[in-house]
């Protein structure tokens, strides 16, 4: 792909490489002329940083749109350092500020960076589950049920980009903790990383839970998605300094 090309490409997808130190990259992250602008963003990190990042919407508000226009600077050392993810991330949620409600929060748990409203999320409902060994996607169903029944409002499984449910799967018992925990160590049992993004559907008062594997855009291809609707990012190219 020649210069020209390649920058006409990565402005298209918001993401693009502004030069920087040898062996350093400053990136610009824009998202413009969205609804979700947050969703989008976040969404954006995870496939080019391989960040694990689940973003979660309240029920019956609608997510503040606008624009977003983030640089920061990254090696291949500080790429992996939690010090740098959190940073950009709180850069990220605090364009938000000014925005009309909801209003959003960044946390930590079970190794994953979760966006979530700061009005309160149904995975922080507490649960209580047995010990059980089945497969992954029972698993998921199970808890989705018990965070319905402990929480009030339906929580439903829906698209699980990458995940294999046939998969055996134990979780251990568990009591009065978060939901969002024990999805996360659910999740992330074994090699594969994995995240979520919980949507709310107001018209019909539930929430719709997505699971999804995270790939790194540099890294390995996905592999083919259990039938259900979902949200693909495509691939991004980089650019060299100045590009």
């Amino acid at each position: 792909m020649t210069t020209k090309k390649a920058g006409i490409h990565a402005a298209l997808l918001g993401v693009c490489l502004v030069g920087g130190a040898a062996g350093s990259e400053e990136v610009r992250l824009t998202v413009e002329a969205t609804p979700q602008p947050l969703a989008d963003a976040v969404k954006r990190l995870e496939t080019r940083e391989g960040w694990g990042i689940t973003y979660e919407e309240p029920l019956g508000a609608s997510p503040p749109g606008g624009a977003i226009d983030l640089t920061y600077t990254v090696t291949d050392a500080t790429r992996k350092e939690a010090k740098l993810q959190e940073e950009v991330l709180n850069r990220l949620i605090a364009q938000q500020a000014g925005q009309a409600a909801p209003r959003f929060r960044l946390m930590h748990a079970g190794g994953l960076w979760h966006v979530t409203p700061v009005q309160g999320s149904p995975l922080d409902t507490l649960i209580t589950l047995p010990r059980q060994e089945r497969p992954l996607g029972e698993v998921l169903q199970a808890l989705c049920a018990e965070v319905t029944k402990q929480g009030g409002t339906p929580l439903e499984l829906g698209s699980t980009r990458g995940l294999r449910l046939e998969t055996p799967t134990l979780l251990e018992a568990t009591s009065r903790e978060p939901a969002r925990t024990v999805l996360a160590r659910v999740l992330n049992s074994g090699s594969q990383r994995t995240a979520w993004t919980l949507r709310g559907q107001g018209a019909e008062k539930k929430y719709v839970l997505s699971p999804h594997r995270i790939f790194r855009i540099a890294g390995e291809t996905p592999p083919p998605s259990t039938p259900s609707p979902s949200r693909d990012v495509p691939s991004m190219k980089r650019l060299p300094p100045g590009g």
